[in-house]
């Protein structure tokens, strides 16, 4: 991981146990990462947010540095295990930013613990998927289980990174692979269970914290129409466009922090 200011690493206590790591001083953010990544995926963002809040992560079950116990995972384990994290280490009702697994998981904890948000991100993420699109998922299940990792990390890659972006940052490509190689087919497995059920779509106008929605333009998983159902259905939902495939964060680092950060400041001023 990244050096960072105060930096801090640590393993929860309770069961499943998850890594997290905190950073900064302030009003406290919170950083969800995608499936079959983990915290590092936020390493650039959580620097530029720890100079003006504090900042926490964590590894979701079945990835990274946190247990992964026997699967399938639901949603709503992973609505659980955020709870907890607010809960314990969040010092409030705080914002949640999270991209794909990790924005339907804040889905969910709006949704089901609206007292531990304050605002909301969610980037390049869906609140339910189409039919053809859960068959999809099941495909990419049979595929780790008979072929581990490296059955679909090619895959996972093209999904998540546009063509001229892997072409213009080979390295950044490779070690996205890397990482995806590096995943307990177990723990993945079990998340794409949850991920592949996921289904907010009907409760989402329950949410009334501030909400921000990014799509990216080209990506095929979390396409932007999925993206618009969700903000259309989130009273006074903003929504932001960028020109990038899934993993909108690593393409355009500096214009997803400053749809980030303008948010923050308009919905959350110092």
């Amino acid at each position: 991981m990244s050096p960072g200011p105060n930096l801090e690493v640590h393993r929860t206590l309770d069961e499943p146990q998850l890594r997290i790591a905190l950073q900064g001083a302030g009003e406290t953010v919170v950083l969800s990462h995608a499936l079959g990544l983990d915290l590092t995926m936020w390493d650039g963002l959580a620097e530029q947010l720890a100079r003006t809040h504090r900042v926490v992560r964590h590894d979701h079950r079945g990835h990274g540095g946190s247990a992964a116990p026997p699967g399938p995972y639901t949603m709503d384990m992973l609505v659980d295990d955020a709870a907890r994290l607010v809960r314990r280490w969040g010092h409030g009702p705080v914002i949640w930013i999270g991209l794909s697994m990790g924005a339907m998981v804040g889905q969910g904890l709006a949704i089901r613990h609206p007292e531990l948000v304050k605002a909301l991100v969610l980037a390049n993420t869906t609140a339910r998927y189409p039919e053809a699109a859960r068959a999809g998922w099941a495909q990419r299940i049979a595929a780790v289980e008979a072929g581990g990792m490296a059955a679909v990390a090619d895959a996972v890659v093209e999904r998540y990174l546009s063509a001229e972006f892997r072409a213009a940052h080979p390295q950044a490509a490779r070690a996205l692979r890397d990482q995806v190689l590096r995943n307990d087919p177990r723990g993945y497995v079990a998340n794409c269970h949850a991920v592949q059920a996921v289904d907010w779509l009907d409760r989402l106008d329950r949410i009334r914290a501030p909400t921000l929605v990014i799509a990216g333009a080209r990506d095929v998983g979390a396409t932007p129409p999925m993206a618009q159902d969700i903000a259309q259905r989130i009273e006074g939902a903003q929504f932001v466009l960028l020109e990038t495939s899934h993993l909108s964060v690593a393409e355009m680092p500096g214009n997803f922090a400053e749809a980030v950060l303008s948010f923050i400041e308009r919905t959350h001023p110092h």
